[in-house]
């Protein structure tokens, strides 16, 4: 691909070979401009030697934000797996009981049983104190499975955040390479 200079306002023009001979128009000033034939179109710069102008202060800014989006990228993907892991296992974590479930249990238990056996657990009770020191199973498991949705939503939000922002910084970095 060569670049043909617009008769008009001199901006470089990408052609290839097989539009020799053909017309196009300036995508600045929008002038229709002639291509040469194909020995003229030659003896044109290659697109390819334009890049080479580029400044090395352009070329540190383009390093440095295909560095920043690949570590949003890398960000990203780490949010997504732990989430996607602690997604299945907040799934995987079943529903026991709730609290009023747990009472409504014990209290069918307790109108089974014998009188003799509540008064012995009463007085158990009042010796050891009736503080408990675990929560209950079911609780425990319940809080488990809370932890784990709050990981994988946190990581999950993260991930999000991560995929914005590596994009947000390309279109920037493309933006600022089209000038």
């Amino acid at each position: 691909m060569h670049l043909l200079p617009c008769t008009n306002c001199q901006h470089p023009l990408p052609v290839t070979p097989s539009q020799a001979g053909d017309s196009i128009l300036c995508s600045e000033c929008q002038t229709e401009v002639s291509i040469p034939k194909l020995g003229v179109l030659r003896q044109l710069p290659l697109a390819e030697k334009a890049d080479e102008g580029k400044s090395a202060r352009q070329k540190q800014r383009d390093g440095g934000v295909s560095i920043v989006f690949a570590a949003f990228g890398m960000i990203a993907l780490a949010g997504f797996i732990v989430a996607a892991f602690c997604g299945i296992r907040w799934v995987l974590i079943p529903n026991l009981k709730t609290t009023d479930e747990h009472v409504a249990d014990l209290r069918a238990d307790y109108a089974e049983r014998p009188s003799a056996e509540l008064i012995r657990e009463y007085e158990q009770m009042v010796g050891d104190g009736i503080e408990l020191g675990v929560p209950f199973t079911y609780k425990r498991i319940a809080d488990e499975k809370q932890r784990w949705g709050q990981i994988a939503g946190i990581s999950g939000v993260t991930g999000l955040l991560a995929t914005v922002a590596a994009f947000g910084f390309a279109a920037v970095g493309r933006r600022s390479a089209t000038r």
